[in-house]
């Protein structure tokens, strides 16, 4: 299947007039040769950044969680086409149709954007997924590689197969995600192995940015 990202992409506005523009693209930085160490409740995870052309690849490494996003740098913001994730007991891959709006190039403090579309899981299971992300305010936290000054942004996702996922980022500009919470309700067998697995809910705090090189 080979959907257009521009065509089924739906990106509603909330805010008023003369609320605060902000790049989000700044906000979640994704230049070749970036990497981030975090600490996390699945411990030291390692994240770096592979460009080619408007293609990228983000590969996270953790003892017990390896995840690869796939992404594609287009007008509308940062959509991800593809991710796989692998633990010691399971591994599986998952497309998206049409590529996922992980966030809009520019938005307002207060703005919401949506999605809404298909995963295909390992080829074979489709499952319908609606998401919904804000951008809440501003906030200034600290975690162990210092303080920053940050975008609050919460994503909801609803799926067909019963799975609802909560996630808050805050991204400071220039650096991308310097801390992250996330909570997995998972339906069927797969949502029994997330909790077996301690998997249900997760979150991380930054140590440290490095550049190419």
């Amino acid at each position: 299947m080979n959907f257009s990202p521009a065509l089924l992409l739906l990106v509603t506005t909330l805010a008023g007039a003369g609320e605060e523009a902000v790049s989000l693209r700044e906000h979640f930085p994704l230049g070749d040769g970036l990497s981030w160490r975090y600490n996390s409740n699945l411990g030291e995870v390692k994240s770096s950044v592979l460009v080619n052309g408007d293609r990228l690849t983000i590969d996270s490494r953790s003892r017990r969680l390896d995840i690869v996003q796939n992404y594609l740098l287009a007008p509308e913001g940062i959509l991800l086409t593809s991710a796989e994730s692998k633990t010691f007991l399971y591994s599986s891959r998952r497309t998206y149709h049409p590529f996922l709006l992980r966030f809009p190039a520019e938005v307002e403090i207060g703005q919401t954007w949506e999605w809404e579309g298909k995963e295909v899981v390992d080829r074979k299971t489709i499952i319908v997924s609606r998401v919904e992300g804000k951008v809440e305010n501003r906030e200034t936290i600290t975690v162990p590689a210092g303080e920053f000054d940050c975008l609050k942004v919460t994503v909801r996702t609803v799926s067909d197969d019963g799975t609802v996922s909560r996630s808050t980022q805050w991204l400071a500009s220039g650096v991308g995600i310097v801390k992250a919470e996330v909570e997995i309700d998972a339906g069927g067998v797969s949502g029994l192995l997330i909790s077996l697995l301690g998997f249900d809910t997760y979150f991380l705090e930054l140590l440290e940015m490095t550049g190419p090189g």
